[in-house]
């Protein structure tokens, strides 16, 4: 019985020699540069620079060209005025009851916080009036607009209780094409909810 073998010819040989070859310097060259950090960094593309690695993790501020994420800013707040009250047709009690410490606007989402006047207590007329907490947020004045336009006014689902734990939060979302928030107003708002005097 015969039995032949192929063997590959020598130029074959020369090729899978070549491969093993570069595929090993390459391989202790992975190997150097994992053991040398500065080695390690400066190899890796900016692109694979930030992921983490087995031997620790970059930084985010190392990473070439990383966008910063948008960083929220405050606006002015004021409490609108009895007379700016009535002016609006809300005959409710007087917001003054509110003390707002902030207003951010955080990318599409503006929220005010505060706390209450009168060491937080809140007289029962408020919860008689079911009173809650409203949220305006306005434009820059401009002609034909002395108080700066109108540009969103928080939901009725949104606005806390007046009267609810301080200190008391209110949001609401902006469209970027509504215009430029510039200020925010907190305000009483009664909601005529049918509560009977004790």
């Amino acid at each position: 019985m015969t039995i032949s073998l192929h063997l590959p010819n020598s130029a074959s040989m020369r090729s899978i020699k070549f491969a093993a070859v570069a595929a090993a310097t390459a391989i202790g060259a992975l190997l150097i540069a994992g053991c040398n950090p500065a080695i390690h960094f400066a190899s890796l593309p900016a692109a694979t620079a930030s992921a983490p690695t087995t031997a620790g993790t970059v930084p985010a501020t190392a990473t070439p060209g990383a966008v910063p994420a948008a960083s929220a800013s405050q606006l002015p707040i004021s409490v609108e005025s009895d007379s700016q009250m009535q002016a609006a047709g809300n005959e409710g009690p007087s917001s003054s009851i509110l003390f707002p410490t902030s207003c951010e606007l955080a990318g599409a989402t503006i929220t005010a916080e505060g706390v209450y006047t009168n060491g937080g207590f809140v007289p029962n007329v408020y919860n008689r009036y079911g009173d809650i907490i409203v949220l305006y947020v306005l434009a820059a004045p401009s002609p034909g607009y002395a108080e700066g336009m109108q540009l969103g006014v928080s939901d009725v689902s949104e606005s806390p209780v007046l009267g609810s734990p301080a200190p008391w939060h209110v949001s609401l979302s902006i469209s970027p094409s509504a215009g430029v928030p510039a200020r925010c107003v907190v305000a009483a708002q009664p909601t005529h909810d049918g509560q009977f005097a004790p």
